[in-house]
C-alpha cells in the first residue's frame, strides 16, 4: 500500500502539443466509463484511448489495432515481466493489458489521453514521463446514490449477464471501495469530483481538463527538473 510522504511541489505549465494525460480513477459502479465517453464526445479528435493488448484471438469483423492489439499470451506475459504494462488482468482464460507506451504515443502525437484504470495502476502512471492529472470520482452518500441511480434507472456494472438496476449490497460495496480508494491513494489526486448528478459531475470534469490545459498546476518537483 502507498504510504503519504511529504513531497517537494513546483508549479508545471502547459506545454503546447504535449497534453498531460488525464486519469479517472474510481470504484467500479461510481460512473468514470460515462464521464469518460462524454468527455470524448465533446471532441473526438482531440481525446484519445489506448488500445488495449489481448490474447485472446480475434472475433468476427475486430481488426487488429483497432478494438484491440492482438498478440500472443508468451508476448504478453514478457512484457509483464518486464514492467511495460500500466495493468493488466485475465479474463475466461485470455489475458488484457495496457501498455505505457501506448499512453506516451497518444502523448506525443499531440492527443489528450483519457485513461480509467484500476487504482493500482496509479503506481505505474504517476511517472515524470507521463505527468498524469488524477481525479477521483467519489459516489455520494449511500441514500443519494441509491435515490440518483435508480431514478436515472442505471444499469448494474457488476452483473455481465443481465440488465438490471444495482443492489442495496453493490451500493455499498460502491462506496466500501471508494473509500478503501481514497484512504490508500488520496495523497496523490490532484482532483476530486462527486457524481451525485452526472451531467453536473461532467461539467465540473470539463473545467478541471480545461484547467489542466492552460494554467500552471503544482505538481511533484521532480516533474519540472
Amino acid at each position: 500500500e502507498e504510504v503519504p510522504t511529504y513531497e517537494e511541489v513546483a508549479k508545471l505549465y502547459p506545454r503546447p502539443g504535449l497534453a498531460r494525460p488525464i486519469v479517472l480513477i474510481g470504484a467500479p459502479g461510481v460512473g468514470r466509463n460515462e464521464l469518460r465517453r462524454r468527455l470524448i464526445a465533446t471532441d473526438t479528435e482531440k481525446f484519445r484511448t489506448p488500445i488495449p493488448y489481448t490474447s485472446r484471438p480475434p472475433r468476427a469483423g475486430e481488426v487488429n489495432g483497432k478494438e484491440y492489439y492482438f498478440v500472443t499470451r508468451d508476448k504478453l506475459e514478457d512484457d509483464i515481466n518486464a514492467g511495460k504494462l500500466l495493468e493488466y488482468g485475465e479474463y475466461k482464460g485470455n489475458l488484457y493489458g495496457t501498455s505505457s507506451e501506448s499512453v506516451q504515443s497518444i502523448v506525443n502525437a499531440g492527443y489528450v489521453c483519457l485513461l480509467n484504470p484500476h487504482y493500482q495502476a496509479l503506481r505505474m502512471l504517476r511517472t515524470p514521463q507521463l505527468k498524469p492529472f488524477i481525479i477521483f470520482i467519489k459516489p455520494p452518500a449511500f441514500e443519494f446514490l441509491k435515490e440518483t441511480r435508480n431514478s436515472a434507472h442505471a444499469r448494474s456494472t457488476f452483473d455481465e449477464n443481465n440488465s438490471r438496476g444495482f443492489t442495496d449490497e453493490e451500493f455499498g460495496e460502491i462506496i466500501h471501495s471508494s473509500e478503501r480508494i481514497e484512504f490508500m491513494y488520496g495523497h496523490l489526486f490532484d482532483e476530486t469530483i462527486i457524481n451525485a448528478d452526472l451531467s453536473a459531475a461532467f461539467e465540473r470534469l470539463v473545467v478541471a481538463v480545461s484547467r489542466v490545459e492552460s494554467e500552471p498546476l503544482w505538481v511533484p518537483a521532480s516533474w519540472v527538473q
